[in-house]
């Protein structure tokens, strides 16, 4: 059955979970990124929601949105010295009151992905095909990533629907474990 021709339901689709590994000035980090398209549609208002939420944090010079298209949404988790980080969109959340709303949408969105059916989980043929190498990491192509020793041929299994889920719950407990610290639990 061709993908390209369903119904999603759930206003996420071409999600794609990807661990890999990022130089930095002070060694490798090792990394994951859950990406993902958001819409609005008949179940969910998942892109609405997203910008909702990035409405209630402090603005920023060059805000959360991606620079390739306003619905691609690109969770990066990180750590480094044990320190975890969370980027969206390449853009790193500050972990404080401020910014609570946008931890609380991607521990409810991650949840959401964790449960979801293979029939609601669509990945686009066109976007595997031209976009996937570029958008499932941000800033990289994952073709390229010397570091990674992936190649575009790689992209089924980081679209596969079992490891996108099993992936989500990595990002979700990622962030309870730094919603833990904040709160000191």
């Amino acid at each position: 059955m061709n993908n390209s021709n369903n119904i999603n339901f759930t206003g996420i689709k071409n999600i794609g979970y990807i661990r890999f590994t990022r130089p930095t000035l002070r060694g490798n980090t090792k990394s994951q990124s859950l990406s993902m398209v958001l819409s609005d549609d008949f179940n969910g208002k998942d892109l609405k929601e997203f910008y909702a939420a990035l409405d209630k944090i402090p603005k920023t010079q060059y805000g959360y949105g991606h620079p390739f298209a306003k619905d691609i949404l690109n969770i990066e988790c990180t750590s480094l010295d044990n320190f975890n980080v969370l980027l969206i969109n390449g853009r790193p959340i500050k972990v404080d009151d401020d910014h609570l709303s946008i931890f609380s949408y991607i521990a409810r969105l991650t949840r959401k992905i964790a449960g979801m059916d293979d029939k609601n989980m669509v990945v686009n043929k066109t976007y595997k095909e031209f976009a996937a190498d570029e958008l499932l990491i941000f800033g990289e192509q994952i073709s390229k990533m010397k570091e990674s020793g992936h190649s575009a041929k790689s992209l089924d299994y980081f679209l596969n629907r079992s490891i996108v889920r099993d992936g989500a719950k990595k990002v979700n407990s990622f962030i309870q474990k730094m919603m833990n610290q904040y709160f000191g639990i």
